[in-house]
């Protein structure tokens, strides 16, 4: 199993690192996809917009419920995001850590996608889920504390979530009554020309209102939009400001930012990774100054910062704000007048996802423990057959000697699904109530006669196997 993590590692890491090359070749002249040019020209976002994360675990939720039913099915699923909470959490995490190397050495583009690397882990548990290597630590919560936690998370979920939500549709609401369209000729002019050099044709309106600072919002055709304050600005600034926004708008960062808004709704436990997701925001802005400035020279360079502080100002809703506040304005600053070339960052993105892949699913959540008589043969559960790798069903053997050999074997329940690789020595037996269970030294799984593994019950096996008194319960049998 550990073959298919590495080769579909391999596939997602190769996937992203194309996906992210082609961007940045985009991003500086190379022709887009001829399916596509012609209608929407360059869509410069990196693998696949990241919200996506959110609509595949909603697909799961929905999957597991309608398999196993509406309890089973939220603890199946609550194991899932559990793997992907950790994976998360750890990894932004080292990525605050190493920030200050990673800022220092590659491009403000990679450090900024760096923190998109877990959304693209959904795209590998429809393939792995059922089929992950062995976790090599559990996190035990008791089953029946599971629905106190994930009611208590939940609600945190929709507190944080919600907040978001209605703070962002308020704010979209305030935009559409009291901004208008831009009618400027001069103006829509240098847009249309900014528009057709990075060649982006997806609908946008360009607006005006009372605003602090130049912003773009929406990810729909009727809610793409890019607003102005109602200041007069030089030619040269407005170009800036549009060439920004619309980088923005290519690589959509406006779901980017939704994104780190369901990060804070899903980790809203752990301040860390509102920290992280601050970080990463920064990191967004600073991508788009570093490929405006890219080709300046010192003195325009010294205008964009200009331009950068006159409109300092926070960030409202799911929106990318030219400036921001003082804490992120210091280091954009910085990096506007640092001309150094940085390492584009390429081989660094595929390393980070690969580990992401590798890692996934080597911490998982248990919800049961105990021995295989607490667990598997209590409540009048009887074995009703025996069978080891060399001989069929219908052997006879010795039951109290059976469930003396086994019944103190301990195990914990790996509360997700897996499909492990029945290797050495194994010991099949039918239970009554029609389940069938096979032991190995590492896993003893329990599922029904259809064979079915992506629906059976695996435990870790945590204390040693005693064959020699199971085949002596056989004998005597």
């Amino acid at each position: 199993m550990i073959w298919a993590q590495i080769l579909w590692g391999l596939f997602l890491a190769g996937l992203l690192g194309f996906s992210f090359h082609r961007a940045w070749r985009w991003e500086h002249g190379a022709e887009g996809d001829v399916l596509f040019a012609e209608k929407y020209g360059k869509q410069t976002y990196v693998f696949v917009p990241p919200t996506i994360l959110f609509w595949i675990l909603l697909v799961f939720l929905g999957m597991f419920v309608l398999r196993f039913g509406a309890r089973e099915g939220l603890v199946r699923f609550a194991a899932l995001t559990a793997d992907v909470f950790l994976i998360l959490c750890v990894y932004y995490v080292l990525l605050l850590i190493l920030l200050p190397l990673l800022r220092r050495w590659f491009s403000a583009r990679a450090c900024a996608v760096l923190w998109m690397v877990p959304a693209f882990l959904s795209w590998q548990a429809n393939v792995l889920i059922s089929s992950l290597p062995l976790p090599r630590r559990m996190l035990y919560i008791p089953r029946g504390m599971l629905p106190v936690i994930g009611a208590v998370w939940f609600a945190g979920f929709l507190a944080v979530g919600g907040y978001y939500l209605i703070s962002h549709l308020v704010f979209r609401g305030w935009v559409r009554n009291h901004t208008y369209v831009v009618l400027d000729a001069a103006v829509r002019s240098l847009w249309d020309g900014e528009r057709e050099a990075l060649d982006y044709r997806w609908p946008v309106a360009l607006l005006r209102g009372p605003v602090d600072a130049p912003f773009s919002m929406g990810s729909t055709k009727r809610s793409r939009c890019t607003v102005l304050p109602e200041r007069d600005y030089a030619p040269e600034e407005l170009s800036m400001i549009f060439r920004h926004e619309l980088h923005h708008l290519q690589r959509s960062d406006v779901d980017t930012k939704a994104f780190l808004c369901l990060c804070n709704a899903l980790c809203w436990f752990n301040p860390l990774v509102w920290i992280a997701t601050r970080k990463a925001a920064e990191d967004l802005e600073r991508s788009c100054d570093e490929i405006v400035t890219e080709d300046m020279e010192e003195a325009e360079r010294k205008a964009y910062a200009h331009l950068l502080l006159e409109a300092a100002a926070p960030g409202r809703g799911c929106t990318t704000c030219l400036s921001a506040a003082a804490g992120t304005l210091r280091y954009r600053l910085k990096g506007v007048m640092d001309r150094r070339r940085r390492l584009l960052g390429t081989l660094l993105l595929m390393a980070a996802l690969f580990g992401c892949v590798m890692c996934f699913g080597v911490v998982s959540l248990c919800d049961a423990r105990g021995s295989v008589s607490e667990l598997l043969l209590s409540d009048g559960t009887e074995i009703t057959g025996v069978s080891d790798q060399s001989h069929p069903f219908g052997m006879e053997w010795d039951d109290a000697a059976m469930r003396a050999a086994i019944g103190g074997i301990e195990l914990e329940h790996i509360a997700g699904l897996r499909n492990p690789v029945l290797d050495g020595e194994r010991i099949t037996f039918l239970l009554s109530g029609g389940r069938f269970a096979t032991l190995t030294e590492r896993i003893f799984i329990v599922h029904g006669f259809n064979h079915n593994m992506n629906t059976a019950d695996c435990y870790l096996v945590k204390s040693a196997v005693d064959f020699d008194a199971i085949y002596a319960a056989l004998d005597a049998g």
